[in-house]
């Protein structure tokens, strides 16, 4: 039984969706806990498009070459700047995707290779909330339809991959009956955040635990059914290099160390146990935890805007009602070597998704062999062409692609494209 409304929102940006150069970093959030729009006259806006070819050259589910492409479009609204609600604020992100399905055609892992390829291709609002801080900005309360790895779970120089395990952990990532609040749909919830002190926060979000209508994912669609229960996160973090307002100490400053745990309190089922009749065992208890460290390494002498950052993450999730028991990333990230280019980054990671007891239990019951893990290595290097476009060569090599024993590992070749207009 449904209660509460359902709204669909089509054709977002009808005569848009063209094969043009793209934009945008892999994961679009900040580390930031806030949400502020830094303009002056009270009205931010971005456009920004993100095209990707992906050649799947051997292994994986067959050979080919694919295209697809998305569109972002944000308006943000200070409105203590427009009418006087001093620490209110307001935000509106809208997407649009379209073109082929790399991962689902070509190579078949569970975690994807292209964060921004979807299951359906769809225009939708994707953001909307209202913000208000108090106690000169040191607590904010936001509500509205919210995309959890805004926020949460935000490693600042991963922002640079094409892979989706970046982004949202990739046992997080997998949880949920239509997945968690994260792109392409989110769910409406609660966030509260608080700064102890200008380096350090704490920040907890409540949301609707089935984003969207699963049965429909094209438009955007708030629901709240009878059992979608609740999806709880809660982080604290420390950025030694942020100072008083947010700003980093110095350019190119990637110092972060955050742990975060999460859990739905609805019923799922389990992988393998059922009840006195056969079916499976409704149960509760989806929990799981997650950290991440991320370190600037070395800088430059000579050249200041030259640094290389480190990274690692680690999440837990439990195997009793997920395919992934753990995830594991980490890697490096390269930025300003060569002389006369300064935005330049080039990045290498690897990530290892572990596959559950139960997992491989329940496809060996079903006549299959899963291998005990999907992991990926990745390098990139992102190439500033004019300040509005970026192109960004990418090579994934996938081994155990959906944890299947019976698809071969995967070389894969791709480009992004990238064009962006801020104001």
């Amino acid at each position: 039984m449904k209660h509460g409304m359902s709204k669909s929102i089509a054709a977002l940006f009808a005569g848009t969706l063209l094969l043009v150069p793209a934009c945008v970093m892999g994961a679009e959030a900040a580390i930031e806990t806030q949400r502020t729009p830094a303009v002056d006259n009270g009205i931010a806006f971005g456009f920004m498009y993100r095209a990707d070819v992906f050649s799947s050259v051997s292994g994986g589910l067959k050979q080919g070459t694919t295209a697809l492409g998305n569109l972002d479009a944000k308006l943000d609204f200070n409105l203590g700047t427009l009418i006087g609600w001093d620490g209110v604020s307001v935000g509106l992100h809208g997407i649009a995707s379209h073109g082929g399905k790399p991962n689902a055609n070509l190579v078949g892992s569970s975690q994807g290779v292209d964060n921004i390829e979807v299951d359906t291709n769809a225009a939708k609002l994707f953001q909307a909330w209202i913000q208000k801080q108090f106690l000169n900005e040191k607590l904010s309360a936001l509500f509205g339809l919210y995309d959890l790895n805004s926020e949460f779970y935000v490693s600042h120089s991963t922002g640079i991959f094409l892979h989706p395990s970046p982004g949202i952990g990739s046992e997080l990532a997998q949880t949920g009956l239509n997945g968690p609040s994260v792109f392409p749909t989110s769910s409406v919830g609660l966030r509260v955040g608080y700064l102890p002190t200008p380096k350090t926060y704490v920040q907890a979000v409540v949301l609707d635990g089935v984003p969207g209508d699963p049965g429909n994912p094209r438009g955007t669609h708030i629901q709240f059914n009878d059992g979608d229960g609740a999806l709880r996160v809660v982080e604290a973090g420390y950025i030694p290099g942020k100072a008083q307002g947010g700003e980093a100490a110095s350019p190119g400053q990637t110092d972060k160390y955050a742990v975060g745990a999460w859990s739905y309190t609805s019923r799922f089922a389990d992988l393998v146990d059922v009840d006195g009749v056969g079916d499976p065992l409704m149960r509760k208890g989806n929990r799981g935890f997650y950290v991440l460290a991320e370190r600037t390494l070395h800088r430059g002498t000579r050249n200041p805007d030259s640094h290389a950052d480190g990274f690692i993450r680690y999440g837990r999730a439990n195997a009793d009602f997920n395919q992934f028991s753990s995830y594991f990333q980490a890697g490096l990230v390269f930025s300003g070597m060569l002389a006369g280019r300064s935005e330049d980054q080039f990045a290498v990671s690897y990530s290892t998704a572990r596959t559950g007891d139960k997992h491989r239990l329940a496809a060996s019951i079903a006549g299959a062999e899963a291998t005990s893990h999907e992991s990926a290595w990745e390098a990139t290097y992102r190439a500033h062409v004019t300040p509005w476009l970026a192109v960004q060569p990418n090579l994934q090599y996938v081994i155990n692609p959906g944890a299947d024993a019976r698809i071969r590992n995967a070389t894969v070749l791709g480009v992004r494209f990238e064009m962006s207009v801020e104001k």
